[in-house]
């Protein structure tokens, strides 16, 4: 059985979402901020960082794309990527690793407060490119969603959907704010919420509601 190491609403909320999704036994760990920084959770994770997936061998798995790819791989059978191998996996795997490698972190950015700042006025400016840059990705999966929708691989859910909305929550310079310049993307996340699957899940991260996640 899977061991998810979870942090309410941070990165972590995209794999609880499809372990539920995909009905996959699991045991939920929920951790605190301190507890992710501490030594004995870098022993599993040596990044310090969640989602972590503890494997039944005791080994770990990190980064949430990695830990999508290898779900989708392992339970092929719950339909929640198109089937491996296929040109619409490779879309289906640009699409992924571009809001994991290009999105998710411009936008971390956006919220201010990053250690690479000099001063306080570097600091507010980096915040202020890193929410453009943001819309630049969110314009290319809004465009997507306005032509091939409802969801980002057409008629069909899948693990990306969930990963968007995981986005879509830390939204700049509030999720509210990020349906109205997008709607496309509201539609999916009102679409991800509605999931009945889903909805216990986002209650125990709080974002069940839109502005669940403290800007």
């Amino acid at each position: 059985m899977y061991k998810l190491y979870n942090v309410k609403a941070w990165g972590s909320i995209s794999i609880h979402c499809l372990l539920e999704e995909m009905e996959v036994p699991y045991t939920n760990i929920w951790m605190t901020a301190e507890q992710v920084k501490a030594p004995e959770f870098r022993e599993l994770n040596p990044l310090g960082m969640v989602p972590a997936l503890g494997l039944d061998d005791g080994r770990t798995l990190y980064e949430s794309a990695a830990i999508v790819t290898f779900l989708i791989a392992a339970h092929a059978d719950k339909g929640m990527s198109p089937p491996l191998g296929s040109d619409d996996y490779g879309e289906f795997m640009s699409l992924l690793h571009m809001m994991s490698t290009e999105l998710y972190p411009i936008n971390s950015l956006a919220f201010g407060g990053t250690p690479f700042a000099q001063t306080a006025a570097h600091d507010a400016f980096i915040a202020d490119t890193a929410r453009d840059r943001a819309d630049f990705y969110w314009a290319l999966l809004e465009k997507r969603l306005e032509a091939n929708g409802p969801w980002l691989m057409g008629d069909a859910f899948s693990a990306i959907d969930i990963y968007a909305f995981m986005l879509t929550i830390w939204g700049r310079p509030t999720e509210q704010a990020l349906h109205d310049r997008f709607p496309a993307l509201k539609k999916l996340a009102g679409a991800v919420r509605a999931r009945p699957r889903l909805k216990a899940v986002l209650e125990s991260h709080g974002v069940l509601e839109i502005g669940g996640y403290p800007n």
